[in-house]
């Protein structure tokens, strides 16, 4: 039976806890939608998509920290559920490490509302994690973990696995996201049965067609916050060189964050490098993309390549998966759907990279933005989304 056949039989066989919500049809039949509660640390731009899937089976209550996230590079949404729950994240001072965290409000409506199932971010040093994940195993409620697993670790070490085998041991399913990060887990012990991925990606509403591209654009697209670890320093270096050597290149920079005014301040003289500060339309985005023939994130990168696969860009970045942010650019195959370079080999590797795609015939880069384009395609049929409310589903329905 599938799951959309399973969707269309009578509710009453549906599990129902005392969370559960009701409401009526127009024929004034009582529905039963279950409550689920979606637990992130903050609510990206990116997740909108996941919290709407959810929205179409559940009435979903969403748990998020919305203070100060303009200052980190993202936008403040307000996604459409029946609850949004504003969180604090609070650091504990008097332990050993300032790394451990609490996430308010998260166990105590747990336990005060039993809803039917909770979906929480997978980050073992949050307390309040370990406390929803009991608190699920006491009261019987299901609570499913989405996470990147062990994929930066070559060795996890003896903490790491005992925290990560414990953490799938009390959680109903572990969702990976993606296959690497399946595999790091199995590596330790996790019970295969209990793991399962939905590819991370993103969804923008207005992307770049691979007809669109000419293959001879003059730009480079950054699209990312502007942190620690984007190495974006060493970018507008190499573009400077490839110019200086009679290049037509530019590089154009989206994105925001600490590190923002900083750099604006320090390359304002550099007729290379255009600064468009913190873009959320997806149109405006898809415009600036156009001028661009490849995108970059020298840095540790994550989901900014599924965002350069939507524009058509194939995506440069480092060759070493376990020291970027996400396990996102795993996706990328070099030559075919992006590009990399050796992140030991610095400045020189990436300025290696760079040459050789501009000495590529335009052919051959319409053919990797086809490639590309045909990636994040295959990374949303179906959806994030679409893929976590069947997983939640298939665990209310165990």
């Amino acid at each position: 039976m599938t799951a959309s056949t399973r969707r269309s039989q009578p509710v009453e066989h549906e599990i129902r806890s005392p969370g559960t919500a009701v409401c009526e049809t127009g024929s004034g039949a009582r529905l039963k939608r279950p409550v689920v509660f979606y637990v992130q640390p903050l609510i990206a731009r990116y997740r909108i998509e996941v919290i709407e899937s959810l929205n179409r089976l559940f009435s979903v209550k969403v748990f998020a920290c919305s203070e100060g996230v303009e200052a980190n590079g993202f936008s403040r949404e307000k996604p459409a559920c029946d609850e949004f729950v504003e969180t604090h994240i609070a650091s504990f001072a008097g332990l050993p490490s300032r790394r451990i965290r609490m996430q308010s409000r998260v166990l105590s409506r747990i336990v005060f509302e039993r809803p039917d199932a909770v979906l929480i971010f997978a980050d073992v040093r949050y307390l309040s994690l370990w406390l929803a994940l009991l608190a699920g195993r006491v009261m019987r409620v299901p609570v499913l973990i989405h996470g990147q697993g062990l994929y930066r670790h070559e060795s996890a070490g003896f903490m790491r696995t005992v925290c990560y085998r414990l953490a799938v041991a009390l959680a109903v399913r572990y969702v990976c996201y993606t296959e690497a990060s399946r595999r790091s887990l199995i590596g330790i012990g996790c019970p295969p049965a209990k793991l399962v991925v939905a590819n991370n990606a993103l969804t923008v509403s207005c992307g770049v067609e691979p007809a669109a591209k000419t293959g001879a654009e003059s730009g480079v697209l950054f699209i990312g916050r502007l942190r620690e670890g984007s190495e974006i320093e060493p970018l507008i270096d190499v573009v400077g060189q490839l110019h200086a050597e009679g290049s037509d290149i530019t590089l154009h920079v989206i994105g925001d964050g600490e590190h923002g005014e900083r750099l604006k301040r320090k390359y304002s003289d550099r007729s290379y490098v255009v600064w468009y500060g913190a873009v959320f339309d997806d149109d405006e985005i898809a415009t600036i993309s156009r001028r661009c023939r490849v995108g970059c994130y020298p840095g540790s990168a994550g989901l900014s390549v599924v965002h350069m696969f939507a524009l058509s860009l194939p995506p440069i970045v480092h060759d070493r998966l376990p020291l970027h942010m996400g396990p996102e650019p795993g996706y990328v195959e070099d030559g075919r759907t992006g590009f990399f370079f050796g992140r030991d080999g610095g400045t020189e590797a990436l300025a290696a990279t760079l040459r050789r795609i501009w000495s590529m015939p335009a052919d051959e880069m319409r053919a990797a933005a086809a490639a590309a384009h045909a990636v994040y395609c295959q990374l949303n049929s179906p959806t994030l989304g679409h893929q976590l409310a069947e997983i939640v589903e298939a665990a209310l329905r165990a």
